[in-house]
């Protein structure tokens, strides 16, 4: 194992023999007419191999250096990281086109720069997707990105089709992600829609992407803040993983922009799962929310916006029944709350409410809006409304079926 070093080009070092020959000459000579020491030529950049990061390379590389240029490496292939990899603060990698990196399960990156030196991962054509980015399978504990600056990546082919982005992690994966900044990418910035992740997300920049971000539902709360705007479509798009679920208990913050969910989303196993005020859940069509599946009991929605920062909950598509409903199942949890909420455009896909009952389940919806419904505002599958609904100073839009009704 080795790594990669400084190395002079042949006109430094002609001029380094020169030096010494002129060694008896004054410092005074060394000075430009200003003054001051004049700049040293810039050294090239190092072609990595493709097998640069294999574990079966006798010479595999495990730390890169910066050599102080604009450009330190370049990478021409689909490299494979199987090594710990570590990169210095100030590196500049160079992705030439259809390039991109793959991080394996027996491998890692820890590529930690600082404020003032950042790393950054970037391509000679500045387009957008003129790379395809990078893909991790690792669950190292060294994985960590601080002050990473990854652009015009995203253009696929590292992984399954659908995973598409500039910084892509497979199931199981460990990352931490602070002061991150991803722009320029084609797709999503980061794609992580899988399950099982131990992920960090701390004051990262995503911008000029089509998406910032493609994730699962249990990565929300590990998200501390940043800025993801700028983009085609500013949203962070949800998957709850292979079972669509939420089985831990997570508060999702606002962050500026909607979360839009592209799969029902499941509360279960006791989870709660809590929505700071201003939260914005925007469902794709046909898509909807459930509390507790049919056999459970304990799970909670707690929902508790402000009168001048509401929680919405809305269509993708803004007409009536766009999407689904809010199913309670048999959740007992006194904690069940939704108050100061707006719900508009539910109702659709079957669904005989905006909100829905089914064996009397425990909730208190207060202060709340319901519009443009295309179904009642609150149903009860059973022949009398449930016993465990609290409603007060709610209002009705445009609501065809009613406020409260039951089979």
């Amino acid at each position: 194992m080795k790594t990669i070093q400084i190395k002079f080009n042949p006109l430094f070092a002609l001029l380094l023999v020169g030096s010494i020959f002129t060694s008896c000459s004054s410092d005074d000579d060394t000075l430009d007419d200003t003054g001051t020491n004049p700049p040293q030529e810039n050294n090239q950049a190092i072609l990595l191999d493709c097998d640069s990061f294999q574990a079966n390379n006798a010479d595999a590389i495990l730390l890169l250096e910066d050599l102080n240029d604009e450009v330190d490496y370049i990478i021409n292939c689909v490299t494979v990281v199987q090594v710990d990899l570590k990169i210095e603060p100030g590196v500049v990698i160079q992705f030439t086109d259809g390039a991109g990196m793959k991080i394996r399960e027996s491998g890692s990156l820890n590529a930690v720069g600082t404020e003032n030196k950042p790393i950054a991962f970037s391509s000679a054509a500045q387009v957008k997707g003129a790379w395809k980015g990078i893909i991790s399978d690792s669950e190292k504990i060294k994985n960590r990105f601080d002050y990473v600056t990854i652009e015009y990546a995203g253009a696929g082919n590292l992984g399954a089709a659908t995973q598409l982005g500039s910084l892509i992690f497979t199931p199981n994966a460990y990352y931490r992600l602070n002061n991150v900044t991803i722009r320029n990418g084609l797709n999503y910035g980061l794609f992580s829609n899988n399950y099982d992740y131990d992920a960090e997300i701390n004051d990262c920049i995503i911008t000029n992407c089509d998406v910032p971000m493609f994730v699962d539902t249990n990565i929300l709360s590990t998200i501390s803040g940043g800025d993801f705007t700028g983009n085609t479509t500013d949203v962070i798009r949800l998957n709850g993983g292979s079972t669509g679920t939420v089985d831990a208990s997570h508060t999702w913050k606002d962050l500026g922009i909607p979360y839009r969910v592209a799969e029902d989303i499941i509360i279960k196993d006791g989870a709660k799962l809590t929505l700071e005020p201003g939260v914005i859940l925007e469902f794709e069509d046909t898509k909807g929310m459930t509390i507790d599946k049919l056999f459970d009991e304990g799970s909670a929605l707690i929902a508790v916006g402000t009168p001048t920062n509401p929680i919405v909950f809305t269509g993708v598509t803004k007409s009536p029944g766009a999407w689904k409903s809010i199913f309670c199942y048999r959740s007992t949890s006194v904690q069940n709350k939704m108050e100061n909420v707006l719900i508009e455009y539910a109702g659709g896909a079957g669904a005989d409410g905006a909100i829905e009952f089914w064996t009397e389940p425990v909730l208190n919806v207060s202060s709340s809006t319901f519009k443009d419904i295309a179904a009642c505002a609150v149903f009860n599958h059973g022949d009398e409304d449930n016993p465990n609904f609290s409603e007060s100073n709610n209002t009705t839009d445009n609501v065809s079926g009613g406020y409260i009704c039951h089979d």
